[in-house]
Formats: C-alpha cells, sequence, structure tokens
C-alpha cells in the first residue's frame, strides 16, 4: 500500500483506490457516502426528497420491464477500473444477469448497460468528473437526470474521453436505453 497521507507541498491529496478501501474498511468514512474519482474522495450530499423519488421511479420502471433481462440496481457501489481507478454510487444502473455474481464481487464498470445519476447539487461533477471517469471507462451510457433543469441528458458511444452521442429529452419525452430499445422509460416525476 502506498504511504497514507503523505502531505503534499501544496495543492490537493491523491489517494489510490487501495487506499479508499483502507480508509473506508478502518471506518474512517462511517455512515458518510463517498466516491473515489481521479484520485480524489468526494462526499455526497444528503438527497431531497424530489432527487429520491426520482431514483425510486426511474428503479421501478426498470425492474418491472426488464425482470429477466438486466439487474436494476440504485445507489450500490462500482469500481471503474480504468486507470486511475475510481470507486462510484451511481443512483442507478443496468447490470448483466446474473445478479446472484454480484454477492461474490465487486460491480465494475465491464457489468453496466447503463449508469443513471439523478443530478441537483452534483451536477457539474456529473457532466465533469464523473461523465469523463464513465467515458474512460467505456460505459456504453450514461444519464444524468438533470433536477434544476427538469431535463435527461443522455451520453452515448463512449470515445475513451467523453461521449460523441449528446441528447436533451423534455418532460413527455420518453427514451429507451439502447440494450433495450423496447423498454420506453418515463424518466420524468
Amino acid at each position: 500500500m502506498t504511504q497514507l497521507l503523505e502531505p503534499p507541498k501544496e495543492g490537493k491529496l491523491k489517494f489510490a483506490l487501495s487506499d479508499f478501501e483502507w480508509l473506508s474498511e478502518q471506518g474512517f468514512f462511517n455512515d458518510w457516502h463517498v466516491e473515489l474519482l481521479n484520485g480524489e474522495i468526494f462526499v455526497k450530499g444528503q438527497q431531497g426528497f424530489r432527487h429520491a423519488q426520482a431514483i425510486r421511479e426511474i428503479n421501478q420502471q426498470f425492474v418491472i420491464a426488464l425482470q429477466s433481462k438486466a439487474y436494476a440496481s440504485s445507489q450500490c457501489p462500482m469500481v471503474l477500473i480504468n486507470p486511475p481507478p475510481d470507486f462510484v454510487e451511481p443512483d442507478l444502473a443496468l447490470l448483466h444477469l446474473p445478479k446472484e455474481q454480484y454477492a461474490q464481487r465487486d460491480v465494475t464498470n465491464t457489468d453496466a448497460y447503463l449508469v443513471i445519476e439523478v443530478s441537483d447539487s452534483t451536477l457539474v461533477r456529473d457532466q465533469n468528473e464523473k461523465l469523463e471517469a464513465y467515458a474512460r471507462n467505456y460505459l456504453p451510457e450514461y444519464w444524468i437526470y438533470n433536477l434544476n433543469a427538469n431535463w435527461l441528458e443522455v451520453y452515448r458511444q463512449p470515445n475513451g474521453k467523453t461521449y460523441d452521442v449528446i441528447q436533451k429529452f423534455t418532460i413527455g419525452q420518453v427514451v429507451a436505453p439502447l440494450e433495450f430499445p423496447d423498454v420506453l422509460v418515463q424518466w420524468w416525476v
């Protein structure tokens, strides 16, 4: 393991995934919801009612529509393996089956068809650091439900740095995941 908490001469502290996992195992984060993005630790804030309801509503649609096709997972850890490794907790993820495999190992980017973030106070991070991390890990599809603007941002075709296809959907427009074109999602609440 790298030396822990070596003070920088100036600037930010950077952490390796192993350091982050060690801190977590030692109880350093207690009940905090934290993520590691590009070596930096971010604390996720408290969810508002609208944020939580959006997650429940979208998750419920996927659970019903994809029972035997994919595993709808909400707010569970995911390790993004391409350097530098990241540790994120997306609001929703559609994962490959069988779901029992995730009881034995970490969920990684290679397991996901789609990742969704419901975003208000974290919008800038979701549109920048998280988007770059997901694109660097070639997640095929990334959605941001922008609660501030009340639209859905859909990112497809990762190129390793960003996504080549970006679409915005407004209230009333339904969208389907690339992998499941017959599953139309009403994303607004």
